[in-house]
């Protein structure tokens, strides 16, 4: 696990609680099948949790004892809204637990060409991608919510050139 500090601590952006209707939309978004299973690994106020479409699912919340940094369980599908100051470690936390794909609220600066390259090595590519705002929150910033499996779709390609 990647032990670095980020730049600037931005507890307060860790606190950003995603709209329920917000959520229930961006489940919809998630290629899921009939007995998969799920796991909110910043559970909040459980918004994601409580709206996903089983009772095959499970939760973490780090104020609740469950790291999900320190779990060692795997879901076939991740969901959920990163803590902002800390997206390196949750993208690839999210990779590694997901057997089928992962969908991440994130701000959209947080998803760079290097990231994006690893998770196409791990075997994940992006299935869609929804652009959000949310004026209560306030930032201003643009969040995008990344949905990734394992499954290349034709729709979306990535470019990374390096010379």
């Amino acid at each position: 696990m990647n032990n670095r500090k980020p730049k600037h601590h931005h507890s307060d952006r860790d606190r950003i609680f995603t709209p329920e209707n917000l959520a229930i939309e961006l489940i919809s978004k998630i290629p899921a099948d009939d007995g998969d299973s799920w796991c909110d690994p910043c559970y909040g106020k459980g918004v994601f949790y409580n709206n996903f479409p089983t009772e095959n699912k499970d939760f973490c919340e780090i104020d609740m004892g469950k790291d999900f940094l320190q779990s060692l369980d795997e879901w076939d599908w991740c969901v959920t809204n990163i803590p902002f100051s800390i997206p390196n470690e949750f993208i690839f936390g999210m990779a590694r637990r997901s057997n089928r794909g992962f969908g991440i609220l994130c701000l959209a600066n947080s998803m760079t060409a290097t990231r994006l390259k690893k998770l196409e090595k791990m075997g994940f590519y992006i299935h869609s991608l929804s652009i959000v705002y949310v004026k209560e929150w306030g930032f201003g910033y643009r969040t995008d919510f990344y949905v990734f499996s394992r499954k290349k779709v034709d729709k979306f390609n990535t470019y990374i050139i390096e010379k």
